[in-house]
């Protein structure tokens, strides 16, 4: 596997985030994707539309759903940012 390749068990990951996850979940976490850095719940608010209620929960559930570090990592103000390799499957889901 080339050094800048998906595998394949992350390219399985986001298309159960696709067809199983909830639409503010997966959205949340194409923006996370897409931003390269770690975004905190106001600039994820402006980024998806969501509220900051509803960042925050959803946030949450990702980080229950993907088990945490390595995948997710959430501060305690509930900033949160994506593995690379897992942002780079999404990029590529949703491109």
């Amino acid at each position: 596997m080339a050094a800048n390749e998906v595998p394949p068990e992350l390219v399985t990951l986001v298309e159960k985030m696709q067809t199983e996850y909830r639409d503010s979940e997966y959205d949340i976490a194409v923006a996370l994707a897409e931003a390269h850095g770690p975004l905190t719940v106001e600039e994820l608010a402006d980024e998806t539309g969501y509220t900051e209620r509803t960042i925050k929960k959803r946030v949450g559930t990702l980080e229950e759903a993907l088990r945490g570090d390595p995948l997710i990592d959430v501060d305690d103000d509930g900033g949160a940012e994506l593995h690379p390799r897992l942002a780079e499957a999404l990029r590529e889901a949703s491109a």
